[in-house]
């Protein structure tokens, strides 16, 4: 299933828009409708990861790990 969405933009995105999909052999709103599931893909891959503030923050005086694992 698919949705219509109406978007009103700037002048200026718009002739980016049209230049890509000229480029691409695409209408502009084909290159839109891409780039929005892209942009989607992308945001669903990045989940977060509840530790990576602390990432950086432990102090640890065992140095040589990757060199001594077994």
């Amino acid at each position: 299933m698919s949705r219509t969405i109406m978007l009103e933009i700037p002048e200026e995105t718009y002739e980016v828009i049209e230049m890509q999909a000229e480029g691409r052999g695409l209408e502009p709103a084909q290159m839109v409708v891409e780039w929005l599931s892209e942009a989607v893909r992308q945001a669903q891959m990045a989940v977060e990861d509840p530790l990576e503030a602390l990432i950086g923050t432990l102090e640890c005086k065992v140095t040589d790990v990757a060199e001594h694992h077994d």
